[in-house]
């Protein structure tokens, strides 16, 4: 019979009695010191948690992971992939052609961006800029080619409106009537002229001539 004075028989025990524990809490329970509370949980196996800043442990034979890898006790969170940082670098790295914050909170509960744009800026993930939003691709760079390729072919790319020579002629003429007028304000003057030029074709207008008007 195991010896119930057992560091790792207690630890046992107490994690048949709650599924997850601080560090600290094990350390009280035991009345060991934090050092040898990991030294025991590695010699078993465990998980830290992916929410809470990874302060949540569990064994590594609790989990009743889902089809992604993920498992929930209550409202902290655990992944076979490991922390939060790990846990995002993964699923944008074998994803098909990149990740929204919106897919991955669809896969992990939690909100992402704060930590997307940290990662971004320390280059462990890359992103691409499309009409809908932020992509993030993998820093690997030949991951990256392949994601921003398909994804670059199923992203419709925006039509682009542009102005006929006589409407935009009409556009110019109000801006040299009133220099400070906004392109929403230059669209209403050109319709009471019975023609139709919206605040995006106006917008196009002036950066396809180099114009430095800056709409208030």
């Amino acid at each position: 019979m195991a010896n119930q004075t057992d560091p790792k028989v207690r630890l046992a025990q107490l994690f048949k009695q709650q599924k997850c524990y601080t560090i600290d809490q094990l350390s009280g329970h035991l009345n060991y010191s934090l050092i040898s509370i990991r030294r025991f949980l590695k010699a078993m196996g465990y998980y830290t948690s992916f929410t809470h800043n990874s302060k949540w442990y569990t064994l590594r034979s609790t989990p009743s992971f889902n089809k992604n890898g993920i498992w929930f006790y209550q409202d902290i969170g655990f992944c076979k992939h490991g922390n939060l940082n790990q846990t995002i670098g993964h699923f944008i790295d074998k994803s098909f052609q990149g990740l929204s914050a919106k897919n991955l909170f669809n896969i992990l509960s939690v909100p992402c961006h704060p930590i997307l744009n940290q990662m971004y800026k320390k280059k462990k993930i890359d992103r691409y800029h499309t009409p809908k939003g932020f992509v993030y691709l993998s820093a690997s760079e030949s991951k990256k080619r392949l994601q921003l390729k398909r994804l670059q072919v199923l992203t419709p790319v925006p039509k682009i409106e542009r102005l006929n020579p006589q409407i935009a002629v009409y556009v110019l003429v109000e801006l040299i009537k009133n220099p400070k007028t906004s392109f929403f304000e230059l669209s209403a003057a050109v319709k009471k002229k019975g023609a139709s030029a919206s605040p995006q074709a106006i917008a196009q207008l002036f950066k396809d001539y180099d114009l430095k008007k800056t709409p208030p």
